[in-house]
């Protein structure tokens, strides 16, 4: 049972790593400390491949911490992750980063990691360290960690325009 929930550690830090734009850095990087995951009950059917956290569901890594309230594992035959579903307020934080959404899903194959709003809850990614935050909101925010790239179904996006100028905004997108 040990190895699933590891599993799920370093997915989660690579969700979160993709946030802060250090998701080459997270890949090399070893923990130094085991990930604690807790919840009220956790179930594991090695037949069906499947691990729930049930109820409090929270992720204590050294690069991020996780709240939902329910979080699913899906293992493959040889107990290799394949997908790793978290629903219900579901936070992401680290230092500088916090992530929400109603459900967040990783896709292994692929690469894909998939941020939902719903229930209320927008899905939202915030960037802290600048002066002002940065954040991207939208119905579903879709990312591909090996490719950095990032697509936003009816996107909301806010970022800091000062010390731009003029043409600040043609300037950051290379439209001039």
């Amino acid at each position: 049972m040990t190895k699933p929930i590891v599993v799920v550690c370093l997915i989660s830090a690579a969700l979160l790593a993709f946030a802060e734009g250090e998701i080459v850095a997270a890949k090399k990087k070893t923990p130094s400390r085991p990930a604690r995951i807790t919840s009220a009950t956790t179930y594991y059917d090695r037949k069906e491949g499947i691990v729930f956290f049930n109820k409090n569901v929270y992720v204590d890594d050294e690069q991020y911490q996780l709240h939902a309230d329910k979080a699913y594992v899906f293992l493959s035959g040889t107990n290799d992750v394949r997908r790793i579903v978290a629903i219900g307020n579901v936070a992401m934080t680290n230092d500088t980063k916090r992530a929400y959404g109603a459900k967040v899903s990783y896709y292994k194959d692929g690469g894909m990691v998939v941020l939902y709003s719903g229930d209320g809850i927008m899905a939202e990614v915030r960037d802290e360290a600048k002066a002002e935050d940065q954040v991207v909101r939208g119905k579903k925010i879709k990312f591909w960690i090996d490719s950095e790239q990032v697509e936003v179904t009816e996107a909301d996006i806010s970022a800091p325009t000062s010390g731009f100028g003029k043409d600040g905004i043609k300037k950051a997108l290379n439209l001039n």
